[in-house]
């Protein structure tokens, strides 16, 4: 049985180099060009431009990989340490924020009382909240 099976392979794959062998270049050159556009074909489904097999076939592959890298991470242990300071860092970082926008608030809600309690225009009222905002971008680049 084994043996049958070795000459079948061997037989089979000296008939596949004899087929190759009699196939032209020109021939194998336009089947090659029809492959590739089969390949990078992007179909077009109710106006939208779909990914060719080629693009899905990549994408595929390298999401498994990602996939693959993110699971080991993921079995890594854990640095306790390190994870207590990430996280009182991005407290840190979250409180500034959560103060700037309060100051910013009260800023932006003092100046437009003040300036309505006077009865200034509108426009005016936006000019001046358009420098208090200016001001502000324009210190925290030197900051």
């Amino acid at each position: 049985m084994e043996i049958n099976t070795e000459i079948n392979k061997v037989f089979g794959e000296e008939m596949a180099k004899i087929f190759a062998s009699s196939i032209s270049e020109e021939t194998l050159k336009t089947k090659a060009e029809e492959m590739w556009k089969q390949l990078s074909n992007k179909p077009n489904e109710w106006g939208n431009k779909q990914n060719s097999d080629i693009e899905k076939l990549i994408k595929n592959t390298l999401l498994d990989k990602l996939h693959e890298k993110i699971l080991k991470i993921l079995k890594e242990p854990v640095n306790e340490e390190m994870m207590e300071a990430h996280a009182r860092e991005l407290i840190d970082k979250a409180r500034k924020v959560a103060e700037e926008a309060i100051v910013k608030s009260m800023a932006n809600h003092l100046a437009s009382t003040a300036l309505s309690a006077w009865n200034v225009q509108d426009k005016f009222v936006t000019d001046v909240l358009t420098v208090l905002h200016t001001e502000e971008e324009r210190l925290k680049r030197y900051f």
